[in-house]
């Protein structure tokens, strides 16, 4: 053998056995890494019991390990990772940052059609598809989708989601998700809906076209609502109560409830609407703005409200009186900590324990509850009216009839 190809040789086994030696060290940080994000949830995660889930981690741990004997990368091994948050079923839990890019998970898609659960046990539209806004508007009952019973099609789906894990921290975020964001898949899937309109049967197909981000979280919000802060909004109603949609816990809310109470100083009570509240964070000074709102008080909620929103229900009940009205809250409100592997490869926001109710049990998979659960009327809803809000209505003027009684 020539010497310059004895050299070459040489140097291709020299570059294998480092590049094995790589590979050996990487999977012993690995491991490492691993075992101790496995203990950190064994000895500290405290919602396994709570959620009913400790089985699901329990047969988790035993298939991460033989996972990452294929392991070859730092995405790869975060990817593992994920996989065993979602187990944990946390919104508050994932990376806080890491060392590596992430590769963005393939889009879904859907038809961009929104439904609602109404009363006795049906589905309603709750936002149309782009070009259906005329032949199944807003309130339309679907009694079947892809020939089954339409209501029971989405719990199913929704009890599947819940129970293979993921990013919602209770079933009824989950079933909100599947409610407002239906059919999430493949692009170009087909699904074929029947709805009830005037008494007659309408069949419609939907195309998934509509890339699945972002939900709907409003429909038949009151006319004329003023713009106090880039998340809040308020009104007077129509039969004399005040009004205010808060989209999200932010510095806005304060000031903005002061402005609505100063603008509609002789409103017949107060309806606080959390529906779609997206969290956020609030201090002292929101809560003594709370105690500031005059009785009557009602607020709607529904599993689109998580986090802070959830508290500021919550503490509306406990400082302003207020009555709950609509359907419990997404069950996601967590104080939370950093917690960093080993390797330093990424930090994880961590769940630490819960926020609680009032009545002592944890927000957190529970969610808030609602002192009158109120589901849609389809017939209101087709008017163009909104049903938790009426109901709300009717609470505030029994509430003012016994004051003036009184």
């Amino acid at each position: 053998m020539a010497r310059g190809t004895r050299a070459l040789a040489a140097l291709c086994a020299l570059l294998v056995f480092a590049g094995t030696e790589a590979r050996a060290a990487d999977q012993k940080t690995y491991e490492a890494d691993l075992a101790a994000f496995i203990s950190e949830v064994d000895t500290n995660y405290p919602f396994l019991k709570l959620k009913g889930i400790q089985d699901d981690w329990d047969l988790m741990k035993g298939e991460l390990p033989k996972r990452l004997k294929t392991c070859r990368s730092d995405a790869e091994f975060l990817k593992i990772v994920i996989d065993a948050i979602h187990c944990l079923r946390d919104a508050h839990m994932g990376f806080r940052e890491t060392k590596v890019d992430l590769a963005r998970p393939p889009p879904e898609y859907y038809p961009g059609i929104s439904f609602m659960p109404a009363a006795h046990g049906r589905v309603i539209v709750m936002h149309p598809p782009k070009g259906f806004e005329k032949s199944i508007p807003t309130g339309t009952v679907v009694t079947h989708i892809d020939g089954r019973d339409a209501r029971s099609f989405l719990d199913e789906r929704a009890k599947k989601v819940w129970n293979s894990g993921g990013s919602f921290s209770s079933p009824q975020r989950a079933r909100l998700f599947e409610y407002r964001i239906p059919f999430r898949g493949r692009r170009g899937e087909k699904h074929t809906i029947v709805c009830r309109i005037r008494k007659r049967k309408k069949k419609a197909v939907l195309k998934s076209t509509v890339e699945a981000r972002g939900w709907a979280h409003t429909y038949n919000l009151p006319a004329n609502l003023v713009q106090a802060g880039r998340s809040f909004r308020y009104a007077k109603l129509a039969r004399g109560a005040g009004y205010m949609y808060i989209r999200r816990i932010d510095a806005s809310v304060e000031p903005g409830i002061a402005r609505a109470l100063d603008a509609h100083p002789d409103a017949k009570g107060w309806i606080v609407d959390l529906r779609g509240n997206s969290g956020g964070g609030y201090d002292k000074a929101l809560t003594d703005r709370v105690k500031t709102i005059p009785p009557p008080v009602a607020v709607i909620i529904d599993a689109g409200c998580i986090s802070a929103g959830e508290t500021f229900a919550r503490d509306l009940a406990r400082y302003a009186g207020a009555r709950l009205f609509g359907s419990k809250t997404a069950g996601a409100s967590s104080s939370k900590r950093g917690w960093t592997f080993p390797s330093g490869i990424a930090t994880l926001t961590f769940s630490a324990r819960s926020r609680w109710r009032i009545d002592g049990k944890p927000i957190e998979f529970n969610g808030i509850e609602p002192d009158v659960e109120v589901e849609a009327d389809p017939v209101e809803v087709a008017r163009g009216m909104n049903s938790q809000i009426r109901k709300a209505e009717e609470y505030l003027r029994e509430q003012a009839k016994r004051l003036e009684e009184d």
